[in-house]
């Protein structure tokens, strides 16, 4: 997992632009400029882009914040406007939305095109990326992409079972990190073929509503896989739910604080 340098500066600076846009949002109202609305949300449209084209990204912790607020919309101004919006009109107002994009022309190049909707490049824009402070290893990258090309060509009962598996790597690597598992050749360590064994030794590490949503989601998973009188359907809404369940987990996991406190 690495991150290109220039890259990541023209990151920084969408995010400085997009933070300029944020800013004049109220003086733009109070005046009559509308249009700074729709400028705010382009450049923030451009960032999600940008992450959801990107393996996990490993930056420093103010970045990281800023990031995960716009990845999940959260904490800017646009935010609270189109919240206002959505409560006066009743009408859902898409952040991710791409609606000028010939998805049809777009996704022949991806080889999709035959088994996708007009909303593949909102889901994608939608789950973004991780954003950590560590590398994590290729095997956990190669199953996060799988996530997240689930959800985006909406396979949500793969989605969820992915994102069983996302939090199954994450919680190993990540007790590895802090010394609690051991990788000997001679020695095997049962947690590594015990989910349940992970989720109880990760439990000191993590809050207490980060545990019990990703432990949902494991659930969730578990029906899905192991049902056998019932077909288990898995909406779109749970899907992504599930999706943010897992990030929060992970993210905290490998935020570069291996401590051994608990934090409820």
């Amino acid at each position: 997992m690495t991150n290109d340098i220039d890259e990541l500066t023209h990151l920084v600076e969408m995010v400085k632009e997009f933070e300029r846009l944020d800013a004049l949002i109220h003086s733009g109202i109070v005046s009559g400029n509308l249009e700074i609305i729709d400028q705010t949300l382009e450049a923030k449209k451009e960032i999600k882009r940008f992450l959801s084209e990107r393996n996990p990204l490993k930056v420093e912790r103010s970045l990281g914040i800023k990031l995960k607020k716009i990845r999940d919309n959260y904490g800017y101004t646009i935010d609270r406007v189109v919240s206002t919006l959505v409560e006066i009109t009743g009408t859902q107002v898409s952040q991710e939305s791409e609606e000028g994009i010939d998805y049809v022309d777009a996704l022949f190049s991806e080889g999709t095109a035959d088994y996708v909707d007009e909303d593949f490049f909102t889901r994608r824009n939608q789950v973004g990326t991780l954003i950590v402070s560590e590398s994590l290893p290729d095997h956990f990258v190669h199953h996060f992409q799988n996530l997240r090309e689930c959800y985006a060509l909406g396979l949500f009962q793969a989605t969820v079972i992915y994102c069983r598996a996302v939090i199954e790597i994450g919680c190993f690597e990540a007790l590895h990190r802090r010394g609690e598992i051991k990788r000997d050749a001679k020695l095997d360590d049962f947690r590594e073929f015990s989910l349940k064994a992970l989720m109880r030794s990760i439990k000191p590490f993590v809050y207490e509503s980060n545990w019990n949503n990703a432990d949902n989601v494991i659930k969730k998973a578990d029906n899905v896989l192991h049902s056998k009188r019932e077909k288990v359907v898995v909406s779109e809404e749970e899907a992504y739910d599930a999706i943010k369940d897992t990030f929060a987990i992970i993210e905290e996991l490998f935020s570069g604080n291996h401590r051994k406190s608990k934090r409820r």
